[in-house]
């Protein structure tokens, strides 16, 4: 099988691995690669059998940075999984390598000028972006696995901090075809605005934090803004108590604005309601 590196580099390790910080890098890798996974099988989830079939498995570890050598696992696949008889380990690196090419450009260049990007989706599912005049071609789903694992990007390039974690890389161990610098900590965020007139919405809060004065809230079904579960803050100077109070109530109606997410992907999602007041 073939075998990778995934290395974690910076001051914090010269006394030793701090156990909490490499589980956590660790979860996040693993999910951006589970995203490949999932996007290549067409599958929702990874359950109990298909993770006795795939799996990252780490055959050594090396101290003064945090470094594994590890190999993805396809045990039994062309039985248990057939959609990906045909789909080995190399092939969800190489899905996987070019997904994060793929996020670098179009995150680099949004940032530079969002005008000057288009993403161009083929019916065979390769993807042209076009930077100004130049074209970059990728191969295979990269478009929608870069849809499900940009969360968990951000997620590991938010444990990069001066002093402590600097650099973050996996691949070949004499070049690894991703790396992540300190430079590259906000690489993957995605701008807000927020709009300006408030709406009303009907929900279920059923998470809330009295120090922070912030919580999550359940929209139901039919509404202005899509049903699911969003988290929210108070703005300005409001009693907590009512918020705390509601969590008792099988519903209440709140007013709030709403903070959107612009993705260099070409979606507008809500990333945060910002609740104004409650209504009833």
């Amino acid at each position: 099988m073939e075998n990778f590196i995934f290395k974690i580099d910076g001051p914090i390790f010269r006394e030793g691995v701090p156990i909490h910080i490499a589980i956590k890098a660790l979860d996040n890798f693993q999910s951006i690669i589970d995203k490949t996974f999932l996007v290549a099988g067409e599958s929702q989830r990874i359950g109990a059998k298909e993770r006795e079939k795939y799996y990252l498995r780490a055959s050594s570890f090396e101290h003064s940075s945090f470094l594994t050598n590890f190999e993805i696992v396809l045990a039994g696949t062309q039985l248990a999984l057939p959609f990906l008889g045909t789909l080995g380990p190399q092939n969800l690196w190489e899905y996987t390598k070019e997904t994060f090419n793929f996020l670098k450009l179009i995150c680099t260049s949004h940032k530079e000028n969002p005008e000057n990007v288009k993403i161009d989706i083929q019916d065979n599912q390769n993807t042209i972006v076009h930077i100004g005049n130049t074209e970059h071609h990728y191969h295979g789903p990269v478009f929608q696995i870069a849809q499900k694992s940009l969360p968990k990007y951000q997620d590991l390039a938010h444990m990069l901090d001066q002093g402590k974690i600097e650099t973050i890389m996996a691949g070949d161990k004499e070049e690894p075809e991703m790396v992540i610098g300190l430079e590259d900590r906000e690489l993957f965020d995605i701008p807000t605005r927020m709009q300006e007139d408030p709406i009303e919405v009907k929900c279920e809060i059923f998470t809330f934090n009295k120090f922070g004065n912030v919580g999550k809230l359940r929209i139901f079904d039919g509404q202005s803004i899509p049903k699911g579960d969003y988290n929210f803050s108070i703005l300005g100077d409001q009693d907590n108590l009512n918020y705390i109070y509601s969590m008792l109530k099988p519903f209440v109606t709140v007013q709030c604005l709403l903070e959107m997410a612009i993705s260099p992907l070409g979606t507008e999602l809500i990333s945060h309601l910002h609740i104004t007041g409650i209504v009833s």
